[in-house]
């Protein structure tokens, strides 16, 4: 009975198929991906049997990355092919994999994954996180290829949806050779879907390899000097601040700034923010100067400010290094929340908000280091004014940050020293 709902997953949509294939056809070869989304124009043709990675887009490429640096140093006679779901994603994996060869994946249709698979002829399938298309993993199978998730991760969220369509799913699962999964709970979900028990493990998560190592403390001093902050003058950094969040900080803030005489700096995740934000700060009352490209990164004199306003992106990590507090974006607003990981990393007292569902997993992981706060707008400003006043609690938040995320290394080379020992990797 559980092949019925794969049965209509894989020929009910053919039809549509053929009417995007028809309807491709009437389009100049480079007007529209839709040619590659069926599988019409493949950009990849290599010549042996390959290793296939696919990861959904642009974050889930910059958490495998390490692994797929890790298996072409181990399987240096295979090409390796990665492929994503978004030109995003595709445009990060080129930025970011060398001796590689990246594409979009199809979409699920039947006819497009298995000439996608007759043209790469894979080995194994490794699909990060929790990209479980029924096509693509049935046929991969049906040719006899290994396949193998990693860094598996199954939200409460996604728990509820796989579970509309639990015939299926536990189908599908069937034909996964293994499942390296993230956390305890991540385990237990998947199982929960149908998984069996004896080819799930909890192997971690590789995004902890791509986390860098703390920033010297010379280069901290060398960028505070560029920015014309004093040496002695402590910064709060508002990383990937989100829509709306200005408005709910802005009174911590100000109560930091008055009492302590913080820099804030703030670096929204997105720019179209910024004219948002320059308003919360000029009714306030209070100074700001920006870094953009038309003020270029050092050019600002930082020192008799209030806000120091981000308006360059690839900047983040080097605000988070400089900072003696950060506050992570998305955690005051109902966005779920963005990484607490990178200020971690430069050893930075680190605060969230309550909205912390996507990075659940990590706050969790940083209070067993208790290096992480997670505080209400409504005690904000004096959580911060506490710390900026207990410089010993600092130090010590940042020696236990920097030992969390080191111990966390390695996972890339651990989830191959699994795959190898269960033979999920061909022979090298």
């Amino acid at each position: 009975m559980d092949d019925i709902e794969l049965f209509l997953y894989k020929y009910l949509p053919l039809p549509l198929y053929w009417v995007l294939r028809g309807f491709s056809s009437l389009l100049p070869a480079n007007a529209s991906n839709l040619r590659r989304r069926l599988a019409i124009d493949i950009p990849y043709a290599p010549r042996h049997a390959t290793i296939w990675l696919h990861a959904a887009s642009v974050g889930e490429i910059s958490t495998i990355a390490p692994l797929v640096e890790e298996v072409r140093q181990r399987f240096p006679n295979y090409p390796l092919v990665v492929t994503t779901m978004t030109t995003n994603g595709m445009k990060r994996a080129l930025s970011l994999l060398e001796s590689t060869q990246v594409g979009l994946l199809p979409l699920d249709f039947l006819p497009s994954i298995r000439k996608t698979i007759e043209i790469l002829k894979p080995r194994t399938l490794i699909i990060g996180e929790t990209e479980i298309w029924p096509n693509l993993v049935t046929q991969t199978h049906s040719y006899g290829a290994k396949i193998v998730l990693v860094n598996g991760r199954i939200s409460l969220k996604s728990l509820r949806w796989y579970r509309l369509f639990g015939r299926l799913i536990r189908r599908v699962l069937r034909d996964f050779d293994y499942f390296l999964m993230r956390t305890h709970d991540d385990a237990d979900r998947i199982k929960s879907l149908g998984a069996p028990d004896e080819r799930v493990q909890v192997a971690g998560n590789t995004k902890f390899d791509v986390l860098p190592k703390p920033i010297p403390e010379e280069a901290r001093r060398e960028l505070k000097e560029k920015l014309g902050i004093p040496p002695e003058r402590a910064v709060l950094t508002l990383g990937s601040i989100r829509d709306g969040e200005m408005e709910i900080l802005i009174d911590a803030l100000a109560s930091a700034i008055r009492s302590s005489k913080v820099l804030v700096i703030v670096a929204p995740r997105h720019l179209n923010t910024l004219p948002a934000i320059r308003a919360v700060i000029d009714s306030h009352g209070f100074t700001y100067g920006e870094i953009d490209s038309t003020r270029p990164f050092g050019a600002a004199e930082a020192s008799s400010l209030d806000f120091l306003l981000l308006g360059q992106m690839g900047r983040l990590l080097e605000m988070y290094a400089i900072a003696d507090i950060a506050i992570v974006g998305g955690t005051f607003r109902p966005f779920g929340g963005h990484n607490p990981l990178e200020p971690a990393s430069q050893g930075t007292t680190t605060i969230v908000g309550p909205y912390n569902d996507n990075i659940a997993d990590d706050i969790q992981y940083l209070k067993s280091y208790d290096c992480v706060l997670v505080c209400e707008p409504s005690t904000l400003g004096k959580c911060i004014i506490d710390l900026l006043r207990d410089k010993p609690k600092r130090e010590k938040i940042a020696s236990s940050a920097i030992e969390a995320i080191r111990t966390k290394k390695g996972i890339a080379s651990r989830c191959v020293d699994i795959m190898l020992a269960k033979g999920l990797l061909p022979e090298q």
